[in-house]
Protein backbone atom coordinates (compact mmCIF):
# COMPACT_ATOMS: atom_id res chain seq x y z
CA UNK A 1 0.00 0.00 0.00
CA UNK A 2 3.07 2.23 -0.08
CA UNK A 3 2.87 5.24 -2.44
CA UNK A 4 5.18 8.08 -3.35
CA UNK A 5 3.59 10.50 -0.86
CA UNK A 6 3.92 8.09 2.05
CA UNK A 7 7.43 7.05 1.06
CA UNK A 8 8.41 10.70 0.81
CA UNK A 9 7.10 11.35 4.31
CA UNK A 10 8.98 8.30 5.64
CA UNK A 11 12.24 9.39 3.97
CA UNK A 12 11.96 12.93 5.34
CA UNK A 13 11.19 11.67 8.84
CA UNK A 14 14.03 9.12 9.03
CA UNK A 15 16.47 11.73 7.78
CA UNK A 16 15.76 13.93 10.80
CA UNK A 17 14.93 11.37 13.51
CA UNK A 18 17.68 9.74 15.56
CA UNK A 19 15.94 6.42 16.24
CA UNK A 20 18.90 4.89 18.07
CA UNK A 21 19.21 7.75 20.56
CA UNK A 22 15.45 7.98 21.10
CA UNK A 23 15.15 4.24 21.71
CA UNK A 24 17.97 4.42 24.24
CA UNK A 25 16.10 7.20 26.04
CA UNK A 26 12.92 5.14 26.07
CA UNK A 27 14.70 2.14 27.53
CA UNK A 28 15.53 4.41 30.45
CA UNK A 29 12.00 5.85 30.63
CA UNK A 30 10.48 2.38 30.55
CA UNK A 31 12.81 1.17 33.32
CA UNK A 32 11.73 4.11 35.51
CA UNK A 33 8.06 3.38 34.88
CA UNK A 34 8.45 -0.36 35.53
CA UNK A 35 10.34 0.26 38.75
CA UNK A 36 7.67 2.65 39.97
CA UNK A 37 4.96 0.18 39.04
CA UNK A 38 6.50 -2.83 40.78
CA UNK A 39 8.14 -1.10 43.75
CA UNK A 40 5.44 1.43 44.59
CA UNK A 41 2.11 0.65 42.92
CA UNK A 42 2.21 -3.13 43.32
CA UNK A 43 4.14 -3.22 46.61
CA UNK A 44 2.37 -4.32 49.77
CA UNK A 45 0.83 -1.68 51.99
CA UNK A 46 -1.62 1.12 51.30
CA UNK A 47 0.44 4.20 52.12
CA UNK A 48 -0.29 7.00 49.69
CA UNK A 49 2.12 8.10 47.00
CA UNK A 50 3.49 11.61 47.23
CA UNK A 51 2.69 14.10 44.50
CA UNK A 52 6.39 14.36 43.63
CA UNK A 53 6.87 10.64 42.96
CA UNK A 54 3.61 10.44 40.99
CA UNK A 55 4.49 13.55 38.98
CA UNK A 56 7.79 12.01 37.87
CA UNK A 57 5.85 9.15 36.26
CA UNK A 58 3.13 11.40 34.88
CA UNK A 59 5.87 13.29 33.02
CA UNK A 60 6.67 10.00 31.23
CA UNK A 61 3.05 9.14 30.51
CA UNK A 62 1.59 12.49 29.52
CA UNK A 63 2.97 15.34 27.39
CA UNK A 64 0.89 17.71 29.52
CA UNK A 65 2.39 16.41 32.76
CA UNK A 66 3.51 19.05 35.25
CA UNK A 67 7.09 20.07 34.47
CA UNK A 68 7.13 18.90 30.86
CA UNK A 69 8.16 21.22 28.03
CA UNK A 70 7.89 20.93 24.24
CA UNK A 71 11.27 19.19 24.26
CA UNK A 72 10.25 16.59 26.87
CA UNK A 73 9.85 12.96 25.82
CA UNK A 74 6.48 11.63 27.00
CA UNK A 75 4.23 8.87 25.70
CA UNK A 76 1.46 11.12 24.38
CA UNK A 77 -1.06 13.80 25.25
CA UNK A 78 -3.40 11.69 27.36
CA UNK A 79 -6.13 14.27 28.11
CA UNK A 80 -6.02 13.41 31.83
CA UNK A 81 -5.68 16.08 34.51
CA UNK A 82 -2.62 16.03 36.78
CA UNK A 83 -4.79 15.51 39.83
CA UNK A 84 -6.67 12.67 38.16
CA UNK A 85 -3.39 10.84 37.47
CA UNK A 86 -2.33 11.27 41.10
CA UNK A 87 -5.67 9.99 42.39
CA UNK A 88 -5.53 7.03 40.01
CA UNK A 89 -2.14 5.89 41.29
CA UNK A 90 -3.33 6.15 44.87
CA UNK A 91 -6.51 4.25 43.97
CA UNK A 92 -4.22 1.44 42.80
CA UNK A 93 -2.46 1.51 46.17
CA UNK A 94 -5.79 1.19 47.99
CA UNK A 95 -7.50 -1.23 45.60
CA UNK A 96 -5.20 -4.20 45.03
CA UNK A 97 -7.75 -5.99 42.85
CA UNK A 98 -7.77 -3.05 40.43
CA UNK A 99 -3.98 -2.69 40.33
CA UNK A 100 -3.60 -6.44 39.88
CA UNK A 101 -5.91 -6.36 36.84
CA UNK A 102 -3.84 -3.61 35.23
CA UNK A 103 -0.63 -5.46 36.12
CA UNK A 104 -1.84 -8.61 34.36
CA UNK A 105 -2.56 -6.56 31.23
CA UNK A 106 0.95 -5.10 31.27
CA UNK A 107 2.62 -8.48 31.76
CA UNK A 108 0.50 -10.48 29.29
CA UNK A 109 2.17 -11.13 25.92
CA UNK A 110 -0.58 -13.09 24.16
CA UNK A 111 -2.82 -10.74 22.14
CA UNK A 112 -6.05 -12.67 22.66
CA UNK A 113 -5.56 -13.00 26.40
CA UNK A 114 -4.47 -9.34 26.69
CA UNK A 115 -7.66 -8.20 24.93
CA UNK A 116 -9.76 -10.34 27.28
CA UNK A 117 -8.02 -8.86 30.32
CA UNK A 118 -8.66 -5.31 29.07
CA UNK A 119 -12.35 -6.10 28.61
CA UNK A 120 -12.54 -7.50 32.14
CA UNK A 121 -10.91 -4.33 33.50
CA UNK A 122 -13.40 -2.14 31.65
CA UNK A 123 -16.30 -4.15 33.06
CA UNK A 124 -14.91 -4.04 36.60
CA UNK A 125 -14.19 -0.31 36.42
CA UNK A 126 -17.25 0.88 34.47
CA UNK A 127 -18.99 2.71 37.32
CA UNK A 128 -15.85 4.37 38.70
CA UNK A 129 -14.96 7.90 37.72
CA UNK A 130 -11.19 7.48 37.79
CA UNK A 131 -10.25 8.08 34.11
CA UNK A 132 -8.79 4.57 33.83
CA UNK A 133 -11.15 3.09 31.26
CA UNK A 134 -12.18 5.85 28.87
CA UNK A 135 -13.76 5.11 25.47
CA UNK A 136 -10.60 6.04 23.56
CA UNK A 137 -8.35 3.79 25.64
CA UNK A 138 -5.91 6.62 26.35
CA UNK A 139 -4.81 5.58 29.84
CA UNK A 140 -4.41 1.87 29.12
CA UNK A 141 -2.59 2.81 25.91
CA UNK A 142 -0.27 5.13 27.83
CA UNK A 143 0.50 2.44 30.43
CA UNK A 144 1.26 -0.12 27.72
CA UNK A 145 3.51 2.29 25.81
CA UNK A 146 5.44 3.23 28.96
CA UNK A 147 5.79 -0.41 30.02
CA UNK A 148 7.07 -1.51 26.59
CA UNK A 149 7.57 1.39 24.16
CA UNK A 150 9.13 -0.90 21.55
CA UNK A 151 6.06 -3.08 20.99
CA UNK A 152 3.26 -0.72 22.01
CA UNK A 153 2.42 2.40 20.05
CA UNK A 154 2.44 5.83 21.63
CA UNK A 155 -0.61 6.50 19.48
CA UNK A 156 -2.84 5.90 22.48
CA UNK A 157 -6.10 7.31 21.11
CA UNK A 158 -8.30 4.74 19.36
CA UNK A 159 -9.80 7.61 17.41
CA UNK A 160 -6.36 8.45 15.98
CA UNK A 161 -5.61 4.79 15.29
CA UNK A 162 -8.84 4.42 13.33
CA UNK A 163 -8.09 7.56 11.31
CA UNK A 164 -4.60 6.25 10.50
CA UNK A 165 -5.81 2.77 9.58
CA UNK A 166 -8.44 4.27 7.26
CA UNK A 167 -5.98 6.73 5.73
CA UNK A 168 -3.38 4.03 5.09
CA UNK A 169 -6.01 1.68 3.67
CA UNK A 170 -5.05 -1.12 6.06
CA UNK A 171 -7.36 -4.11 6.32
CA UNK A 172 -9.13 -4.83 9.59
CA UNK A 173 -10.27 -8.42 10.32
CA UNK A 174 -13.26 -7.10 12.27
CA UNK A 175 -15.95 -4.42 12.18
CA UNK A 176 -14.64 -1.53 14.27
CA UNK A 177 -17.94 -0.32 15.68
CA UNK A 178 -19.04 -3.78 16.83
CA UNK A 179 -15.75 -4.87 18.38
CA UNK A 180 -14.96 -4.80 22.10
CA UNK A 181 -12.41 -2.26 23.25
CA UNK A 182 -9.85 -4.88 24.30
CA UNK A 183 -9.49 -6.16 20.78
CA UNK A 184 -9.54 -2.63 19.37
CA UNK A 185 -6.58 -1.64 21.55
CA UNK A 186 -4.56 -4.80 20.94
CA UNK A 187 -5.27 -5.45 17.28
CA UNK A 188 -5.09 -1.84 16.08
CA UNK A 189 -1.58 -1.74 17.54
CA UNK A 190 -0.57 -4.75 15.45
CA UNK A 191 -2.35 -3.56 12.30
CA UNK A 192 -0.59 -0.18 12.33
CA UNK A 193 2.82 -1.54 13.24
CA UNK A 194 2.74 -4.24 10.57
CA UNK A 195 1.23 -1.93 7.97
CA UNK A 196 3.84 0.79 8.36
CA UNK A 197 6.70 -1.71 8.57
CA UNK A 198 5.47 -3.19 5.29
CA UNK A 199 5.42 0.33 3.83
CA UNK A 200 9.14 0.75 4.48
CA UNK A 201 9.21 2.33 7.93
CA UNK A 202 11.67 0.32 10.00
CA UNK A 203 11.95 0.80 13.73
CA UNK A 204 10.32 0.38 17.12
CA UNK A 205 6.73 1.19 18.03
CA UNK A 206 7.99 4.50 19.41
CA UNK A 207 9.64 5.33 16.09
CA UNK A 208 6.47 4.43 14.20
CA UNK A 209 4.40 6.59 16.54
CA UNK A 210 6.68 9.59 16.17
CA UNK A 211 6.51 9.23 12.40
CA UNK A 212 2.70 9.23 12.48
CA UNK A 213 2.76 12.47 14.48
CA UNK A 214 5.46 14.12 12.36
CA UNK A 215 4.27 17.34 10.67
CA UNK A 216 4.35 15.94 7.13
CA UNK A 217 2.41 12.83 8.10
CA UNK A 218 -0.04 14.58 10.43
CA UNK A 219 -1.04 16.94 7.63
CA UNK A 220 -1.97 13.90 5.53
CA UNK A 221 -4.13 11.86 7.91
CA UNK A 222 -5.30 14.39 10.49
CA UNK A 223 -5.72 17.52 8.41
CA UNK A 224 -3.43 19.59 10.61
CA UNK A 225 -2.06 22.78 9.10
CA UNK A 226 0.00 25.69 10.36
CA UNK A 227 -1.17 29.28 9.97
CA UNK A 228 0.10 32.60 11.29
CA UNK A 229 -1.99 34.35 13.90
CA UNK A 230 -1.03 37.36 16.04
CA UNK A 231 2.53 37.25 14.76
CA UNK A 232 3.23 33.59 15.50
CA UNK A 233 2.71 30.27 13.79
CA UNK A 234 0.16 27.93 15.34
CA UNK A 235 -1.41 24.63 14.32
CA UNK A 236 -5.05 24.38 13.34
CA UNK A 237 -6.58 20.95 12.90
CA UNK A 238 -9.29 20.62 10.29
CA UNK A 239 -11.24 17.37 10.67
CA UNK A 240 -10.80 14.97 7.79
CA UNK A 241 -13.60 13.12 6.06
CA UNK A 242 -12.57 10.03 8.07
CA UNK A 243 -13.07 11.95 11.29
CA UNK A 244 -16.31 13.55 10.17
CA UNK A 245 -17.84 10.16 9.44
CA UNK A 246 -16.24 8.25 12.28
CA UNK A 247 -19.35 7.86 14.41
CA UNK A 248 -21.83 7.10 11.64
CA UNK A 249 -23.06 3.60 12.34
CA UNK A 250 -26.21 3.74 10.25
CA UNK A 251 -26.84 1.57 7.25
CA UNK A 252 -28.23 2.69 3.88
CA UNK A 253 -31.82 2.27 5.11
CA UNK A 254 -31.36 4.07 8.42
CA UNK A 255 -30.71 7.73 9.13
CA UNK A 256 -29.14 8.19 12.54
CA UNK A 257 -30.70 10.62 14.96
CA UNK A 258 -28.14 13.39 14.64
CA UNK A 259 -28.63 13.46 10.86
CA UNK A 260 -32.39 13.72 11.39
CA UNK A 261 -31.79 16.76 13.60
CA UNK A 262 -29.50 18.25 10.95
CA UNK A 263 -32.34 17.79 8.46
CA UNK A 264 -34.82 19.48 10.79
CA UNK A 265 -32.50 22.45 11.31
CA UNK A 266 -31.94 22.74 7.56
CA UNK A 267 -35.68 22.72 6.87
CA UNK A 268 -36.44 25.22 9.64
CA UNK A 269 -33.85 27.63 8.29
CA UNK A 270 -35.01 27.17 4.72
CA UNK A 271 -38.64 27.89 5.68
CA UNK A 272 -37.52 31.08 7.42
CA UNK A 273 -35.88 32.24 4.19
CA UNK A 274 -32.22 31.47 4.91
CA UNK A 275 -29.76 29.70 2.67
CA UNK A 276 -28.38 26.49 4.13
CA UNK A 277 -24.88 25.05 4.31
CA UNK A 278 -24.29 21.38 5.12
CA UNK A 279 -20.90 19.61 5.17
CA UNK A 280 -20.46 17.77 1.90
CA UNK A 281 -19.69 14.56 3.77
CA UNK A 282 -23.14 14.68 5.40
CA UNK A 283 -25.44 16.19 2.83
CA UNK A 284 -26.47 13.04 0.90
CA UNK A 285 -27.74 11.49 4.12
CA UNK A 286 -29.32 14.69 5.44
CA UNK A 287 -31.21 15.04 2.16
CA UNK A 288 -33.01 11.80 3.04
CA UNK A 289 -34.67 13.87 5.78
CA UNK A 290 -34.87 17.29 4.15
CA UNK A 291 -36.04 17.67 0.56
CA UNK A 292 -35.74 21.40 -0.22
CA UNK A 293 -38.54 22.70 -2.43
CA UNK A 294 -36.11 25.18 -3.92
CA UNK A 295 -32.84 23.42 -4.72
CA UNK A 296 -30.97 26.72 -4.50
CA UNK A 297 -31.67 26.81 -0.76
CA UNK A 298 -28.77 24.37 -0.27
CA UNK A 299 -25.52 26.09 -1.09
CA UNK A 300 -22.88 24.31 -3.14
CA UNK A 301 -20.18 26.68 -1.91
CA UNK A 302 -19.89 29.10 0.97
CA UNK A 303 -20.06 32.63 -0.48
CA UNK A 304 -17.44 34.04 1.87
CA UNK A 305 -13.79 33.92 2.82
CA UNK A 306 -10.76 33.36 0.68
CA UNK A 307 -8.46 32.06 3.42
CA UNK A 308 -8.38 28.29 2.94
CA UNK A 309 -7.85 27.24 6.58
CA UNK A 310 -10.75 29.41 7.78
CA UNK A 311 -12.98 28.20 4.96
CA UNK A 312 -12.25 24.54 5.63
CA UNK A 313 -12.96 25.02 9.34
CA UNK A 314 -16.36 26.60 8.64
CA UNK A 315 -17.25 24.00 6.01
CA UNK A 316 -17.15 21.27 8.68
CA UNK A 317 -19.86 22.88 10.87
CA UNK A 318 -22.99 20.71 10.84
CA UNK A 319 -25.58 23.32 9.79
CA UNK A 320 -25.20 27.00 8.89
CA UNK A 321 -27.95 29.51 8.11
CA UNK A 322 -26.93 32.40 5.87
CA UNK A 323 -28.55 35.60 4.71
CA UNK A 324 -26.69 36.82 1.64
CA UNK A 325 -22.99 36.47 2.49
CA UNK A 326 -23.51 36.71 6.25
CA UNK A 327 -23.70 33.76 8.63
CA UNK A 328 -26.79 34.16 10.80
CA UNK A 329 -26.60 30.98 12.92
CA UNK A 330 -24.25 28.01 13.16
CA UNK A 331 -25.17 24.65 14.70
CA UNK A 332 -23.11 21.69 15.88
CA UNK A 333 -25.21 18.56 16.43
CA UNK A 334 -23.60 16.33 19.04
CA UNK A 335 -24.97 12.79 19.28
CA UNK A 336 -22.31 10.11 19.56
CA UNK A 337 -19.25 12.37 19.24
CA UNK A 338 -17.70 14.21 22.18
CA UNK A 339 -19.33 17.56 22.95
CA UNK A 340 -15.83 19.01 23.18
CA UNK A 341 -15.21 18.50 19.45
CA UNK A 342 -18.15 20.68 18.42
CA UNK A 343 -17.14 23.42 20.82
CA UNK A 344 -13.60 23.37 19.49
CA UNK A 345 -14.91 23.92 15.98
CA UNK A 346 -16.99 26.86 17.18
CA UNK A 347 -13.99 28.29 19.03
CA UNK A 348 -11.85 27.81 15.92
CA UNK A 349 -14.38 29.81 13.91
CA UNK A 350 -14.36 32.68 16.38
CA UNK A 351 -10.56 32.65 16.71
CA UNK A 352 -10.01 32.66 12.97
CA UNK A 353 -12.66 35.32 12.30
CA UNK A 354 -12.75 37.45 15.49
CA UNK A 355 -14.87 40.17 13.88
CA UNK A 356 -17.76 37.83 13.16
CA UNK A 357 -20.88 38.35 15.28
CA UNK A 358 -22.40 34.91 14.91
CA UNK A 359 -24.84 33.14 17.21
CA UNK A 360 -23.67 29.59 17.82
CA UNK A 361 -25.55 26.58 19.13
CA UNK A 362 -24.64 23.13 20.39
CA UNK A 363 -27.61 20.83 19.75
CA UNK A 364 -27.77 17.66 21.81
CA UNK A 365 -30.10 15.29 23.61
CA UNK A 366 -31.58 16.43 26.91
CA UNK A 367 -29.53 13.76 28.69
CA UNK A 368 -26.35 15.55 27.56
CA UNK A 369 -27.46 19.05 28.59
CA UNK A 370 -25.23 19.21 31.68
CA UNK A 371 -22.31 17.81 29.72
CA UNK A 372 -22.68 20.62 27.17
CA UNK A 373 -22.71 23.26 29.93
CA UNK A 374 -19.73 21.64 31.65
CA UNK A 375 -17.68 21.73 28.45
CA UNK A 376 -18.68 25.29 27.49
CA UNK A 377 -17.49 26.49 30.90
CA UNK A 378 -14.02 24.99 30.57
CA UNK A 379 -11.35 27.66 31.28
CA UNK A 380 -9.97 27.32 27.75
CA UNK A 381 -13.30 28.56 26.38
CA UNK A 382 -13.97 31.11 29.11
CA UNK A 383 -10.61 32.87 28.65
CA UNK A 384 -10.79 33.33 24.87
CA UNK A 385 -9.37 36.63 23.66
CA UNK A 386 -12.65 37.78 22.12
CA UNK A 387 -14.72 36.92 25.19
CA UNK A 388 -16.13 33.80 26.82
CA UNK A 389 -17.58 31.22 24.45
CA UNK A 390 -20.53 30.84 26.84
CA UNK A 391 -21.62 34.34 25.84
CA UNK A 392 -21.81 33.38 22.18
CA UNK A 393 -22.65 29.68 22.16
CA UNK A 394 -25.82 28.25 23.69
CA UNK A 395 -27.52 24.88 24.07
CA UNK A 396 -30.56 23.65 22.13
CA UNK A 397 -32.18 20.32 22.92
CA UNK A 398 -33.26 17.83 20.29
CA UNK A 399 -36.78 18.21 21.67
CA UNK A 400 -36.77 21.99 21.14
CA UNK A 401 -35.62 21.55 17.54
CA UNK A 402 -38.28 18.91 16.85
CA UNK A 403 -41.02 21.08 18.39
CA UNK A 404 -39.96 24.09 16.32
CA UNK A 405 -39.85 21.91 13.22
CA UNK A 406 -43.52 21.01 13.78
CA UNK A 407 -44.58 24.62 14.41
CA UNK A 408 -47.06 26.30 12.09
CA UNK A 409 -46.18 29.53 10.33
CA UNK A 410 -42.42 28.86 10.18
CA UNK A 411 -42.30 31.07 7.09
CA UNK A 412 -43.38 34.05 9.18
CA UNK A 413 -40.72 33.45 11.82
CA UNK A 414 -37.07 34.49 11.97
CA UNK A 415 -33.97 33.14 13.65
CA UNK A 416 -34.79 35.23 16.73
CA UNK A 417 -37.31 32.55 17.75
CA UNK A 418 -34.32 30.48 18.84
CA UNK A 419 -33.59 33.05 21.54
CA UNK A 420 -36.65 31.74 23.38
CA UNK A 421 -35.53 28.10 23.08
CA UNK A 422 -31.82 28.31 23.78
CA UNK A 423 -30.26 27.77 27.19
CA UNK A 424 -27.07 29.46 28.38
CA UNK A 425 -24.39 27.89 30.50
CA UNK A 426 -23.92 29.75 33.74
CA UNK A 427 -21.02 29.41 36.14
CA UNK A 428 -22.04 28.09 39.54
Amino acid sequence: MANSTLLGAITLFLKNYNAEAKDALWRQQSAVFRNFWTQRVMASGSDLLSDDESDAIIRILDCSGKGNTKESEAVARAMVAQGAWRRMFNDFRKDKMLSDMVNKILEETGPTKKAELIDKLYEKNKDRKNNLTGPSGNVIGAFLAAYDPFQNLSIISLKHRKLLIDFLGLKMPFEWERTKIGRLIVDSNTILLDGLHDSGLAGSARTVSQFCYSPAMTALWKGEHSIKLTGKEVSVTIPTDHEANETDKSGDNEVRESLQIQGCLAEIGSCMGYKIWLPKSDRARVLKVWNPADKTDLLDDLPLLNEITTLKTIEQIDVIWLKGRAIVRAFEVEHTTAVFSGLLRMADLLALQPNYNIKLHIVAQESRREKVFQEILRPVFQLMEGGALSEKCTYLSYEAVRDLHKAKFLKSMSASVLDELEEKAEES
